[in-house]
């Protein structure tokens, strides 16, 4: 009996500190064909003829699974192209531990800086800020 309990306590330990799921730690989104789709960017036209003066843009997608159980913060998020890492929900900057708070989708440069009061907002790493 003390032998079970000791080996229990000490798996308990190792499964307390095994895998750190907290911000900006990678998290794996299932493989479906709805989260390819949702997380990835749209095919480009191959019938499309760009001319010179055209106007091109580049598409990056971004998603946010919640209640994700993988992740300690509940959020499973790709930004912007990122790869996925566990983020959570924010307002302001000061609501993240890297002070970048930014739309899912919309300007990620916050040039209306109440936009996070009125869309989702997500914690996102300083290297992603970028993209």
């Amino acid at each position: 009996m003390r032998v079970t309990i000791a080996i229990f306590g000490a798996l308990l330990g190792v499964a307390a500190t095994g895998c750190d799921t907290s911000f900006g730690q990678p998290c794996t989104l299932p493989e479906t064909e709805e989260f390819r789709k949702a997380c990835s960017p749209p095919p480009k036209d191959p019938n499309a003829d760009a001319g010179i003066n055209d106007v091109q843009s580049e598409s990056k997608a971004s998603c946010a699974v919640k209640n994700f159980a993988g992740c300690e913060t509940r959020v499973c998020l790709v930004y912007r192209g990122s790869s996925s890492f566990c983020s959570e929900s924010c307002v302001t900057n000061s609501d993240c531990e890297s002070d970048l708070c930014r739309p899912l989708l919309g300007d990620p440069n916050l040039s209306d800086p109440d936009i996070c009061e009125r869309t989702e907002c997500y914690c996102i790493r300083k290297g992603d800020a970028d993209n």
